[in-house]
């Protein structure tokens, strides 16, 4: 595989953008310029962040456009007409604003819920949204959650639904397994053929990288506590993950996760560089 920098889109959420406007004193405009300096091209999107009709213009001439949009859902506890109704809003922003892949967050089990009967509902409304994307030509995902009520939390819980649902994939979050302590690799091996979208995300344990109020520190289920670093400055290994992903000829888009970071606009672009000489080294 050949030329692979330009194969293989480089992403940063939307939501980084804005945290790096306000801890800078910048404009939405100015951080989204940022942003584009470093080499990102597209956004990865939350899909109330996109019921604002204000951004059109905003995203329109900055030379970045959405790559994904991610959206939450209640699919076994809500309604299954206000499912629906989330599904279809959710499939026509995205494609309004050309995104050809959703996350969708599928719900949390409640202590009342049974775990048989959530994972067979949330299965059902899945395939349900997956074959309403068909006509918008977008892929329906889901990712490895880091909350342990979340249905897709870990592999098991991931193949249960990938496996359970008609036409669903995979966004995998590559250092999400790290809060249920699960080997990223691992879960590639048994989860590839799936794929459809990367969030590379790392993690440190380095507490000099946490917020003075400790607001950007997070447990894993052991106890121990994760930061947000940029990616490659953790102990997830992301840069042989990257690389064997291209190696096994992804060819979609790669996007820098670090919610909560102390500085956004310096994490993203060294997230930037190290995924970029990743990508050269690995094609």
């Amino acid at each position: 595989m050949t030329g692979g920098v330009q194969m293989n889109r480089l992403n940063i959420f939307l939501e980084h953008v804005y945290e790096a406007s306000a801890q800078r004193g910048i404009t939405l405009e100015q951080a989204l310029e940022n942003a584009r300096g470093c080499g990102y091209t597209g956004l990865e999107c939350d899909l109330w962040r996109l019921e604002d009709g204000s951004l059109r213009g905003v995203l329109s001439g900055c030379g970045i456009t959405a790559a994904s949009v991610y959206g939450h859902y209640d699919l076994v506890h809500d309604l299954p007409e206000v499912s629906r109704e989330k599904m279809k809003r959710h499939l026509e922003i995205a494609a309004e604003f050309g995104a050809g892949t959703i996350l969708a967050i599928p719900g949390f089990f409640r202590p009342e819920d049974d775990r048989e009967d959530f994972f067979a509902r949330t299965c059902e409304q899945l395939s349900i949204l997956c074959g309403m994307a068909v006509q918008y030509g977008i892929t329906v995902t889901v990712e490895d959650f880091d909350d342990v009520n979340s249905p897709c939390c870990n592999i098991a819980g991931l193949e249960r639904l990938l496996s359970g649902s008609e036409g669903l994939r995979w966004t995998f979050d590559t250092g999400n397994f790290a809060y249920v302590r699960e080997d990223p690799a691992e879960a590639y091996s048994r989860l590839r053929k799936y794929l459809a979208h990367v969030h590379v995300k790392d993690r440190s344990r380095d507490s000099s990288r946490g917020m003075p109020d400790g607001s950007n520190a997070k447990a894993d289920i052991s106890g121990e506590l994760m930061y947000p670093c940029e990616c490659g400055g953790g102990y997830v290994g992301v840069e042989s993950l990257v690389k064997q992903i291209v190696a096994d000829g992804y060819t979609g888009g790669f996007s820098a996760e670090h919610f909560g970071a102390a500085d956004q606009l310096d994490y993203m672009r060294r997230s930037a560089e190290n995924i970029t000489e990743w990508l050269r080294e690995g094609t």
